[in-house]
């Protein structure tokens, strides 16, 4: 399971959590609650069944589950303010703050995009997650709406025919609103003009939501060939 929260992303092969493409340190315990909670959606879960979960067949008191919590917090969300991950449920335990978004696992030769990789040439593939189908963008303009012929098709009544552009230019993708009825927003904020993207960016076309993905090639090059030196089998 890969599953994203915000700018967070849990990686269950790995046994990891990711933050903008860096690993987040989390105790183990800090892991396997989140995990859970991943699992659950935003169900509120009861301190019980998770205390269940974490010390199957062990005594411990609610006081180690509040530990675990407050270390995870602390991980993911820094200064201490509003919940952004997990938030408490009075009385009764703890749920996600927002849905968890289930991410496919990259195609081979694709790793999901990071900064600083090492080696090689970098391509960026663009992808858009969309009804939980992905469909990859490309160079140039990618129309979204409900003509066939978008380059995303969003089967959703409050979603104009066309609806909106993303630009795709090299590693830089950007959204436009072409007019729509019901509008675009970037997460809360209405696209009122070229918006630059970001990976993980929620895509919201009236009712329906669409996020962002984006994928980066590591493609070998040669160091013997200049790349200013043409094949010599392409000049006969």
């Amino acid at each position: 399971m890969r599953a994203r929260f915000g700018a967070f992303v849990l990686d269950d092969v790995a046994k990891r959590v990711f933050r903008d493409g860096r690993p987040v340190h989390l105790t183990p315990k800090g892991y396997a609650f989140l995990e859970y909670m991943a699992r659950q959606g935003r169900r509120a879960v009861s301190k019980a069944e998770i205390v269940a979960h974490l010390w199957p067949g062990t005594f411990v008191s609610q006081a180690a589950l509040t530990s675990v919590v407050k270390e995870l917090r602390q991980a993911l969300e820094g200064e201490a303010g509003a919940p952004r991950v997990v938030r408490g449920v009075r009385g009764f335990g703890y749920a996600l703050c927002s849905d968890p978004i289930c991410l496919p696992e990259p195609r081979a030769g694709l790793q999901e995009a990071s900064p600083g990789v090492p080696g090689g040439a970098h391509l960026l593939e663009y992808r858009v997650l969309c009804q939980a189908h992905e469909v990859a963008l490309s160079e140039g303009i990618n129309l979204l709406g409900r003509v066939h012929e978008a380059a995303v098709w969003v089967d959703d009544a409050s979603v104009s025919r066309r609806h909106a552009v993303i630009r795709v230019e090299g590693r830089r993708a950007t959204i436009e609103d072409c007019g729509s009825k019901n509008g675009t927003f970037v997460g809360r904020e209405r696209v009122v003009g070229p918006r630059e993207l970001a990976p993980g960016d929620e895509i919201w076309l009236g009712r329906a939501r669409l996020v962002l993905l984006s994928y980066e090639a590591n493609v070998p090059t040669d160091p013997l060939r200049s790349p200013d030196v043409a094949d010599p089998d392409l000049l006969h």
